[in-house]
């Protein structure tokens, strides 16, 4: 988030645009991926829908094909995309995966979550005894 806005403040939006759809195309392809190997090892759990294998197959055809030549047509663009989704690993480890965290790292980030929550309007209700009476 915080390299997308320097990139945001520094470069032109159009690059900014390139860099998103790099990057959505990225993961679209990932979950169809997803989808495959989920079929492959798990192929008796439920699904509210199911496709043929030939539709995702064909979509990942064309994903390959469309990602492929933007690497080749714009390396850097396509670089600059990776490194925006890279710099979310670490946030990762500190959020997520590292799970005994001393109490003042608990702490900033209860407290950057609740800052974000409220400045993207985003908070949920807390079920307290107000709510129940």
């Amino acid at each position: 988030c915080l390299a997308t806005l320097v990139i945001m403040l520094v470069g032109d939006t159009y690059t900014l645009i390139n860099y998103v759809s790099f990057i959505n195309y990225l993961c679209y392809g990932v979950t169809i991926i997803g989808l495959i190997v989920l079929r492959w090892k798990k192929p008796k759990i439920f699904r509210p829908i199911k496709v043929n294998l030939l539709i995702p197959i064909a979509y990942l055809a064309f994903w390959a094909f469309l990602l492929i030549f933007s690497l080749y047509s714009e390396p850097v663009v396509c670089g600059v995309g990776l490194i925006i989704i890279f710099t979310g690993v670490p946030v990762f480890f500190l959020g997520v995966y590292w799970r005994n965290k001393p109490k003042c790292v608990n702490r900033l980030i209860e407290s950057m979550t609740c800052w974000g929550q409220k400045l993207c309007f985003v908070v949920y209700p807390q079920g307290g005894v107000a709510e129940e009476e």
